[in-house]
């Protein structure tokens, strides 16, 4: 009995043992969430404590960059004097306001906040900024100022003058800090987007700053030799000629280039003088029999009148095309030797406009940032259609203001502000991109160096980048391009056999003029080519250029409405084949009544090894 008691004990025993143990384990299971709860807990509170102080700490910081603000512009207007003592002082102020917000960011403090989820990310952007701020300063701003003490860069541009001596005289300064920016400049640019707006607006408002001063400096060595080149430093004269174009009259490379205008630069002093009209130079060409050189392509493309009419030099889509053809008319014309050419457009000089403040034409319509696109491609013709002269009105206000407004533009030219000089980059820059503002040299050098930069013009020969064209040359003989668009629409490729891609292609080219406007309109507007089905329609010669070494195949024109046979111009051909600067090349000759839209479909066959999918390039409208 006592063996059987000591079993039914030590049962129970186990069996309470194991009783126990489950009430041991149950609690336990339900206290780990508790436990993390809680660390949670502490880590978000520990967090808001960490964000409530680097709150304070930021205001801190705030008033630090407005003393900072303040040291930086007077260290500005003491280098615009020339104030050597002064500039010293204060840089070694600003270099102190910027080492202790950059320590203040770095303390222990923000260190820990970088790692708040959400914030976390922007308070390091904050850091990297104020790392640059500090390099930037203490690397390039204090030994930049020892480099150009006592030399008034206010002086360096005046009146249209740049001060070659002085320019040359900071050569070294601008060169030895030159990878201070660089380098910072690539690290503001690395930066990705937090979720505090105001971090990213400043990031994002330094990063255009930054990008323009590494492309002007990222060779700096290079970039005063072109300025000074270009400049005709040490006595000599450059002479550069200046198109301006009005996109009304579409041309593939931009517009009719209906004023021309010349400037003359020796020793930085640049003379502008007054522009006139195209038919000035095209009538000495024509009595002189002149005829430009171009290739044989060039006329299978635009035909004769791209060797004969100086007013054809934009016909091709290629700007450096363009300069040299017009150096050859400007040069037989007037047997002046030309450095080179720039070309404009109203949408670029509206966007100069918008920075430089407006002008004011002879008949007194002020043209400005809001309005010169409009007014230059649109309401100077609805004014005046063609007047009793000639069309001597509309000559008369778009020389003046293309003359008022570049000279504007030379003289922002001489503004030493950072923002103004980043927002005159920006502006270039993106009218370099969508080729409303190009620069050809005759120096190979100085052509490289403005290829570099983008402002060339030039087509992409580039088979890893496929660029498709769609360009269209106006021969509507009117202005009526106000109301074209033209746009194209690629479909997803198909992968063929041989590695190559096939892509369904759509160009479009409509007319958006209504038949109302169209019947209101001016002679002037809507043209005088006999070919017209109504008042509105549109004639325009069209080219769609494929990239190096794709093709073309299944090209079919579709009008908007059929052309009648009485409409039919029987010496040219509609739709032909050809080769323009080593692409495959259709040329087609559309009409587009008001409202229409005349497409052009085709598959494009990109070559193997090439997975990226074409961009498309077209002539530059008159909108944006």
């Amino acid at each position: 009995m006592k063996h059987s008691s000591n079993a039914s004990q030590t049962n129970n025993t186990t069996h309470g043992s194991r009783h126990y143990a489950n009430q041991e384990e149950f609690p336990r299971r339900r206290r780990w969430p508790r436990v993390v709860l809680g660390i949670l807990a502490a880590v978000l509170v520990a967090m808001a404590v960490v964000g409530v102080l680097v709150f304070i700490s930021a205001r801190g910081v705030v008033n630090r960059a407005h003393d900072a603000l303040t040291q930086a512009n007077t260290l500005e207007h003491s280098m615009l004097d020339g104030n050597a003592d002064e500039m010293r002082n204060t840089a070694d102020q600003l270099r102190g306001s910027v080492k202790d917000i950059r320590d203040e960011v770095h303390s222990p403090l923000w260190t820990a906040a970088t790692l708040i989820p959400f914030v976390g990310h922007d308070l390091y952007n904050a850091q990297v900024v104020t790392d640059s701020a500090y390099d930037l300063t203490e690397n390039a701003l204090v030994p930049f100022t020892e480099g150009v003490a006592g030399i008034p860069l206010a002086d360096l541009v005046q009146e249209h003058s740049v001060n070659t001596g002085m320019l040359a005289s900071m050569r070294d300064a601008v060169v030895s800090v030159a990878p201070v920016v660089v380098r910072n400049a690539d690290q503001i640019n690395a930066l990705t987007p937090g979720v505090i707006g105001r971090v990213n607006t400043l990031v994002d408002e330094l990063k255009a700053p930054m990008e323009a001063a590494k492309v002007v400096l990222g060779d700096a060595d290079r970039t005063f030799t072109f300025l000074l080149n270009s400049l005709g430093d040490g006595g000599q004269t450059r002479t550069y000629i200046i198109l301006a174009q009005t996109n009304a009259e579409i041309r593939a490379g931009g517009g009719f280039p209906g004023s021309v205008g010349l400037m003359r630069v020796t020793d930085g002093n640049a003379t502008l003088e007054d522009f006139h009209s195209v038919s000035d130079v095209q009538g000495l060409a024509h009595d002189h029999g002149f005829r430009a050189a171009v290739g044989q392509d060039e006329l299978a493309a635009f035909e004769d009148p791209f060797a004969t009419d100086a007013a054809a030099c934009t016909y091709t889509p290629d700007f450096t095309r363009t300069g040299q053809v017009a150096r050859e008319f400007w040069e037989n014309a007037y047997g002046a030797p030309i450095d080179g050419a720039l070309a404009m457009d109203p949408v670029f000089l509206q966007r100069m406009l918008e920075l430089t403040g407006g002008v004011t034409a002879p008949d007194g319509t002020v043209v400005d940032g809001s309005n010169a696109a409009e007014e230059l491609m649109s309401g100077v013709y609805w004014r005046y259609g063609y007047d009793e002269d000639g069309g001597a009105l509309e000559d008369q206000f778009f020389n003046s203001v293309a003359h008022e407004s570049f000279s504007r533009l030379l003289d922002a030219m001489g503004d030493f502000k950072l923002d103004t000089f980043s927002k005159l980059w920006r502006a270039i820059e993106l009218s370099g991109k969508d080729h409303r503002f190009g620069v050809w040299m005759t120096d190979g050098t100085n052509e490289q160096f403005i290829r570099d930069l983008g402002l060339d013009g030039a087509l992409v020969h580039d088979q890893a980048h496929p660029e498709l064209g769609v360009y269209a040359n106006d021969n509507t003989w009117a202005k009526l391009c106000w109301y074209l668009d033209i746009w194209a629409d690629v479909a997803g490729g198909t992968r063929n056999a041989d590695g190559s891609t096939t892509y369904d292609v759509t160009a479009h080219f409509k007319n958006t003029i209504s038949e109302n406007d169209a019947t209101s309109a001016p002679d002037y507007i809507t043209g005088y080519n006999p070919w017209k089905r109504s008042k509105g329609d549109l004639l325009e010669t069209i080219y769609i250029m494929a990239p190096d070494g794709a093709t073309i195949s299944d090209y079919e024109v579709h009008q908007d409405t059929p052309i009648p046979a009485d409409k039919v111009i029987p010496e040219i051909e509609y739709n032909k084949q050809c080769t323009l600067y080593g692409c495959d090349t259709r040329v087609s000759h559309i009409n587009i009544e008001p409202g229409g839209d005349t497409t052009a479909t085709f598959k494009l066959t990109i070559p193997a090894g090439v997975d990226a999918k074409p961009t498309v390039r077209t002539s530059p409208l008159c909108h944006e």
